[in-house]
C-alpha cells in the first residue's frame, strides 16, 4: 500500500517582478516564557481587524509600520497558550521584539464544568472524531466566499532557508459542496523568487526515481497534475474530507476512523475556548513491515458542535534517527488549523513538509589507469586511501580485454594506488598483456577494449567505490489566510486566474494587484532558524 501521496513540481524559478509592496515594516518573535522555544503558527491580528499573519517556524512575524504609525494593537493568540494584546508602539523600527508567551491554564470552575459534561456524555475518543467528520459539512462553509493569504515554498539546508519563493494569493472557494480542485479560483496579487535568501540549484532538481538523484525515501510521489500550491491544497483533508487526500488518512469521511486508532488526551485551551485533544496512530495492519515507519498524529475538537479546528500528521522513519539521539526522522508532516467565524469554520493555515535526499559525487572514485611496462603491471589510481582488506581481495577485481577475462596473480596496496599485477604464466593472459602493450603504444586503447569493474571496494572512511552519498533537506509549502472576506462576493467572469497546472513562478501567469492590494504583505521568515 503506499502511504504518502503529495508531489514537488521542479520548474526554473523566475524573479519576474520586484517588491511593490510597503518595504517598511516591524518585527517581532514569539517565544514560550517557560521553554524559550518558538511559538510557532500563532495567528497575530491587527486588534479589532480581520487582518493579520501567523508567525513562521522561527516564531517570527512582522507587520507594516503604517500600523504601529496609527497606534494598532496586535492580538496574539495560539493552541495552549494564554492571549495576548500588544501595543504596537512597543515595536522599535529595525529590531526584532521579543514577546514571550505564557501557558493556558485551567481554572477550577472550568475543570468542574468538564468533569459534568464528561459524566454526562461519557463520549470516547473515536466517538469524538466520528461526530466530527458527520459535522463536516454542516460547520464547513457551503456558500461561496473569500479570503486573501501569504504562500510561499523554500527547502531547509543545515537549519537555512534556500530556494524561498513567495506569493500572495486571492482564492474564490465557491463551499464545501463542490469539488475544491475543480471549483475553487486563484488569483495571484504578486509573486516572486526571493534572492535576499540563497539560491541552491541541486535543491531545485526534479525528482528522480530512474537515478535516484533527489528522491524522498519510502513514498510514492503523484502529481494530481497541479502545481506546488495545488499540490498543497489536495493535502488538506479537511476541504477535501470527501476525496483520497493522502495515505493514511484517504477519504477523511469514510476511511479514516477505520485506519486509525484514537486516544482521548486531556483538554487544551485556544482563545479561552476549551477543545477535546485526540491523538491518534495508525493501525498495524495498514503497514507492512517492509515500510518501516510510524504515523501518529492530533485533532483538536470544539466542544459544543465538535468542529475541528486543528488536524496534525506526521509519517516518521522507525530506521532513520534524527538530529538527537532517539529522534525518528519526519518523512512527511501536515498540519492544518481552522478558525471560527459566524458559525462556521475557514482555513487560517496549511503548512507540509517533508524530507528528501539529494545524491552527492561519490566519495571514492578511480582517477585513471596506467600500464606499467617495466613492472607489468596496471597501476590503479583512485581519489582516496583504500582500506587494506578490500583493496586486496581479488574478487573485487574484475579485468577484461576484448570481452576476455584478464586473470589476476596478485594485487599491492600502496596508500590511494592499487597494483594490479596480471598472471603472466597463464598463456591467455600473456598474449592479452602482450597486444595492450602493442595497442598502447600505438594510443589505441580505450575503455571499449579494456574494461575494469570494480565492486566493493572501501576507503579508510567506509565510502565504497563509485556509490553516491546523500545529503538530507527538507521541503516545505505553506499557506496562511491574512484576511477573510465573508460578504457575498461575486466570482470575477474574466479568465485573469491562475492555471493551477502551470508552475507558479512562471512568466505565463496573470498578475491581478488590484485596487487592495497594498492591504497585504508577505511574511518573509528570518533567513536562519536558530535566531
Amino acid at each position: 500500500m503506499t502511504y504518502v501521496a503529495f508531489f514537488s513540481f521542479f520548474f526554473g524559478f523566475i524573479g519576474l517582478i520586484g517588491y511593490t509592496q510597503e518595504t517598511e515594516f516591524i518585527s517581532g518573535q514569539l517565544i514560550d516564557s517557560i521553554t524559550l522555544e518558538p511559538v510557532v503558527f500563532a495567528t497575530v491580528r491587527i486588534k479589532d481587524k480581520a487582518l493579520g499573519v501567523i508567525s513562521n517556524a522561527d516564531g517570527s512575524f512582522k507587520i507594516p509600520v503604517r500600523f504601529k504609525s496609527s497606534g494598532e494593537y496586535l492580538e496574539i493568540s495560539s493552541m495552549g497558550y494564554e492571549t495576548r494584546v500588544v501595543s504596537l508602539s512597543n515595536f522599535k523600527n529595525g529590531l526584532i521584539e521579543l514577546i514571550k508567551m505564557k501557558a493556558a491554564l485551567f481554572e477550577l470552575d472550568e475543570v468542574v464544568v468538564s468533569e459534568k459534561r464528561t459524566r454526562k456524555k461519557e463520549l470516547t475518543a473515536k466517538q469524538i472524531i466520528y461526530k466530527s467528520i458527520k459535522n463536516l459539512s454542516v460547520n464547513l462553509p457551503q456558500k461561496p466566499y473569500s479570503y486573501v493569504g501569504y504562500y510561499r515554498d523554500y527547502q531547509l539546508k543545515n537549519d537555512n532557508y534556500t530556494n524561498l519563493n513567495e506569493a500572495i494569493f486571492q482564492i474564490y472557494d465557491q463551499g464545501v459542496k463542490g469539488s475544491d480542485f475543480e471549483t475553487s479560483k486563484v488569483r495571484i496579487l504578486e509573486y516572486h523568487s526571493n534572492n535576499d535568501f540563497p539560491i541552491d540549484t541541486v535543491g531545485q532538481r526534479p525528482y528522480d526515481y530512474k537515478n535516484k538523484t533527489k528522491t524522498i525515501s519510502k513514498a510514492f510521489l503523484d502529481s494530481y497534475g497541479g502545481n506546488e500550491y495545488t499540490i498543497l491544497r489536495i493535502h488538506n483533508p479537511i476541504r477535501n474530507y470527501q476525496i483520497n487526500s493522502f495515505d493514511f488518512v484517504n477519504k477523511l469521511e469514510s476511511d479514516f476512523a477505520d485506519n486509525h486508532i484514537f486516544y482521548k488526551e486531556d483538554d487544551v485551551i485556544v482563545d479561552g475556548i476549551v477543545l477535546y485533544h485526540i491523538s491518534f496512530k495508525v493501525m498495524d495492519d495498514n503497514i507492512t513491515m517492509d515500510d518501516k515507519i510510524d504515523v501518529k498524529g492530533h485533532m483538536y475538537i470544539m466542544k459544543d458542535d465538535f468542529a475541528i479546528q486543528g488536524f496534525d500528521y506526521v509519517i516518521y522513519d522507525k530506521v532513520a534517527i534524527g538530529k538527537n539521539e532517539g529522534e525518528k526522522k519526519i518523512l512527511l508532516k501536515t498540519k492544518v488549523e481552522y478558525i471560527r467565524q459566524n458559525g462556521k469554520m475557514y482555513l487560517s493555515y496549511h503548512s507540509m513538509d517533508n524530507a528528501f535526499k539529494i545524491a552527492k559525487e561519490p566519495k571514492l572514485k578511480l582517477e585513471n589507469v596506467i600500464l606499467n611496462l617495466h613492472r607489468n603491471c596496471f597501476i590503479l589510481k583512485f581519489t582516496n586511501t583504500l582500506e587494506e582488506s578490500s583493496a586486496l581481495r581479488k574478487s573485487n577485481y574484475n579485468a577484461k580485454f576484448n570481452g576476455e577475462k584478464i586473470k589476476i596473480k596478485r594485487l599491492v596496496l600502496i596508500g590511494n594506488e592499487v597494483l594490479l599485477y596480471p598472471d603472466l604464466e597463464n598463456e591467455n593472459t600473456l598474449e592479452m598483456i602482450t597486444e595492450i602493450k602493442s595497442l598502447g603504444e600505438q594510443q589505441k586503447i580505450n575503455n571499449k577494449n579494456l574494461k575494469l569493474n570494480l565492486k566493493k571496494l572501501k576507503d579508510i572512511d567506509g565510502n565504497i567505490i563509485n556509490e553516491n552519498w546523500y545529503e538530507n533537506r527538507k521541503q516545505f509549502r505553506e499557506f496562511f489566510v491574512q484576511k477573510l472576506q465573508l460578504e457575498i462576493i461575486s466570482l470575477p467572469t474574466d479568465s485573469l486566474y491562475m492555471d493551477k497546472r502551470k508552475p507558479i513562478f512562471n512568466k505565463l501567469q496573470p498578475i491581478n494587484e488590484g485596487d487592495s492590494f497594498k492591504d497585504y504583505w508577505m511574511n518573509t521568515p528570518l533567513q536562519n532558524t536558530k535566531q
